[in-house]
């Protein structure tokens, strides 16, 4: 009668134990899930959607300055250039080089397209700003706007936004 009621005990136990550990692992699984998904809105949020609108902001008004320019010479160049340069687009580029310097950590990778920027932008910046100062230009040949950026960007955050309608089981668009 003992071993029967020990025997009964220990698989009560044994039957305990085992949705005890169903349930935590359950847990675990769902707050891993929940966290990667936080971590998923937070990248596309914080890093790619101001990132990729600020670069197409900075393309849009640079065509638009450049097609202003068109037959321009003398003082109304210079004037047309220091009024989008000062006021559009040196703050949009400092504002797309703060965040790729400041939140690389919410990258899915980091593609040479994100290096070349940095520098054309600390390059062409300071440069610009010598002109702007003090009326002498700069002879130096400056590390190219990259060509890739935008197309890095979108790729990138549409591949973090079905990832995200995956998690949410949404189906694509």
């Amino acid at each position: 009668m003992v071993d029967e009621k020990l025997q009964s005990a220990l698989i009560g136990a044994g039957v305990a134990s085992i949705g005890w550990f169903v349930t935590f692992f359950q847990q675990q699984y769902a707050k891993s899930r929940d966290e990667r998904r936080t971590f998923l809105k937070k990248q596309v949020e914080e890093f790619y959607e101001p990132l990729l609108a600020l670069v197409q902001k900075k393309i849009h008004i640079q065509a638009m300055q450049d097609q202003r320019l068109i037959d321009e010479t003398g003082q109304a160049w210079v004037t047309i250039i220091e009024h989008f340069e000062d006021n559009f687009i040196v703050p949009l580029m400092q504002q797309i080089g703060e965040l790729l310097r400041t939140k690389p950590y919410l990258a899915i990778d980091w593609p040479s397209s994100f290096d070349q920027y940095l520098r054309h932008e600390s390059q062409s910046i300071a440069l610009y700003q010598l002109w702007r100062k003090t009326g002498i230009p700069g002879r130096i040949e400056t590390e190219p706007w990259p060509s890739e950026l935008e197309s890095d960007l979108k790729t990138r955050k549409g591949r973090l936004e079905e990832q995200l309608r995956k998690q949410y089981g949404m189906r694509p668009f």
